[in-house]
């Protein structure tokens, strides 16, 4: 039963998957001296499904989406982003757009949580040949764009979540040095270090349902997450987000953080789906967030899928059928 499937996996990538590039940091996550060598495990996995594999080193965050766009207007049809979610994330800003081509991963990262979610193994071999057998299917993406007047239209999209307020100072403050020293357990302590000391300033959402009915409240943090499956302990951080869904799954903060956030991390962890005073999950298609009247200067940050971006005033949204992504086959 399983050669049958996988049989049908390679018969199924001959239908899409005729001509792939890799695009890899070679700074991402641990082992990179070996990152060169574990893109090539994967390559190797797709020459003996008889696709043409081209391999590229990302020219920078800035520049990778560039590279993917490029690759796929010469007729690449399926990008494999080799790293990190935040080589993933630079990778899918030049495949907005471009559905007929496909995104896929091989997650040689720190927490790779989208990979987790699309139940994809870290060896770079086996990823791959996971993903021969996975269906290229169009999906959302979420969107976070600036909103200050003084300065252009700023624009970044996401898979994983974007969030404003502590979640996104930790992603800023987090030093890479450390990150790639001590992985998870970096963002462990940090957590812990800037929920003791962080002033947490409150800020203003405007929330727009599916429905289109819109809500203003104060806030101390917004999570818009994506994914069902963040991997590790807290596999089911944000309940009833998924990826194939036209709308953003909202973790709501509205004060004492201190309290909220530990006891909401806890629940998550333990798998309890308990209601925790302060906080709200909802279904959101556009989520506005701007400083309270008089409190513009404080600098309260933005992230998407752990790429520290711009303060307030900045609004979250979803893009649908934005791009096309390796999936698990329906009902696998």
């Amino acid at each position: 039963m399983r050669h049958a499937s996988k049989l049908r996996g390679f018969a199924a990538s001959k239908l899409f998957m005729q001509r792939a590039l890799l695009i890899y940091n070679p700074a991402a996550g641990f082992r990179r001296h070996h990152r060169l060598r574990q893109v090539e495990a994967a390559a190797a996995e797709l020459r003996r499904a008889n696709v043409k594999v081209e391999i590229a080193e990302s020219r920078g965050p800035a520049l990778a989406g560039i590279q993917a766009q490029d690759a796929v207007d010469a007729g690449i049809d399926t990008v494999i982003a080799c790293g990190g979610d935040g080589t993933i994330h630079d990778v899918l800003q030049g495949m907005i757009g471009h559905t007929k081509a496909a995104l896929g991963v091989v997650p040689l990262g720190t927490a790779n949580a989208l990979a987790n979610d699309l139940k994809i193994p870290r060896d770079p071999a086996q990823a791959m040949r996971r993903q021969l057998e996975y269906v290229p299917t169009t999906i959302a993406a979420g969107v976070i764009e600036s909103c200050r007047s003084d300065q252009p239209k700023l624009r970044r999209y996401f898979t994983v979540m974007s969030g404003v307020g502590p979640d996104a100072l930790l992603v800023y403050s987090l030093s890479a040095k450390a990150k790639d020293r001590w992985g998870v357990s970096a963002y462990v302590a940090n957590a812990f270090w800037e929920y003791l000391t962080y002033r947490h300033a409150p800020f203003e959402l405007e929330i727009t349902d599916v429905e289109g009915q819109r809500t203003t409240l104060g806030s101390a943090q917004v999570m818009a997450v994506r994914i069902a499956n963040f991997g590790g302990p807290l596999k089911r951080f944000a309940r009833g987000a998924k990826l194939t869904r036209d709308h953003l799954r909202a973790v709501v903060f509205r004060g004492g953080l201190r309290l909220s956030y530990p006891a909401y991390l806890m629940a998550a962890l333990f798998g309890l789906e308990i209601s925790i005073p302060g906080t709200a999950l909802l279904d959101a298609k556009e989520i506005l967030c701007r400083p309270l009247p008089g409190r513009e200067d404080r600098r309260i940050y933005s992230e998407a899928d752990g790429e520290c971006l711009w303060t307030l005033p900045v609004r979250i949204s979803i893009l649908p059928a934005a791009f096309s992504l390796l999936m698990p086959p329906s009902g696998s």
